[in-house]
């Protein structure tokens, strides 16, 4: 018997950020909507902006002394922990002239196949900003009033023969087993050592396996699998 392989991919960050850019680029070539389903080892992911403080430098050193490696991305927003007990969905699809409420739109498309998984469950999931809640936004993913995923989006025009058409890059991070006190003290000191007020706190998050326990051994396989299932509909639907 063959071994099935797995939905999750286990990739460096830098990788994982190559591989969103390549997929944004390939938007030229097609319409499809295409996703990836990944993880990265132990780190703090903040917007490439971040790199400006005068105290970065020190501050990441100190972070990374702490076992925090700290990394750069593309979309803006604030710090956010990344690793093993953290599932993201990153997905390209095109905007075009006919959608309205682009943004929001972008946001609902990309939150679809886990709005879908949440509901299959009978667990009420809403978008709404989380205060204390690392990297918010008003497009979090909120059960019980708490921040189970954080989501962020770039956009790049697809040049002067199709003015009104955008390739997006829309992202998702999802706690699903996340030392939460830890992600939030890592956070909050490494904007300490940057001069930089921060007041993330634990409480303000939720765990997947907090709103359902895994009725199987391995959970990561069993959520990635059903997620990818779900973006294969949302493929096929479209």
């Amino acid at each position: 018997m063959g071994v099935k392989m797995s939905a999750v991919l286990q990739l460096p960050y830098h990788e994982a950020l190559s591989r969103e850019r390549d997929m944004v680029a390939e938007l030229v070539h097609h319409r499809d909507i295409r996703w990836m389903i990944w993880q990265t080892p132990p780190g703090i992911v903040v917007p490439r902006s971040h790199a400006h403080y005068d105290n970065f430098e020190p501050a990441i050193a100190s972070s990374k002394a702490r076992g925090w490696s700290v990394f750069l991305r593309d979309t803006g927003g604030g710090a956010v922990v990344q690793g093993p007990d953290v599932i993201n969905l990153s997905m390209s699809f095109i905007s075009g002239p006919d959608v309205d409420d682009r943004i929001g739109s972008a946001y609902r498309l990309l939150c679809q196949p886990l709005m879908a998984m949440l509901r299959s469950r009978g667990i009420e999931g809403a978008y709404r900003a989380v205060s204390g809640s690392m990297c918010d936004g008003a497009y979090n993913v909120v059960v019980a009033n708490r921040k189970l995923a954080g989501t962020a989006q770039r956009w790049k025009g697809l040049g002067r023969n199709r003015p009104q058409e955008y390739a997006v890059l829309a992202h998702f991070a999802m706690f699903l087993n996340l030392d939460l006190s830890a992600a939030a003290e890592a956070i909050n000191a490494l904007y300490a050592d940057m001069g930089v007020a921060s007041d993330v706190q634990a409480r303000t998050h939720i765990n997947y396996l907090e709103i359902e326990q895994p009725r199987r051994e391995d959970v990561l396989h069993a959520f990635t699998d059903e997620l990818n299932a779900h973006c294969q509909r949302l493929r096929d639907a479209r």
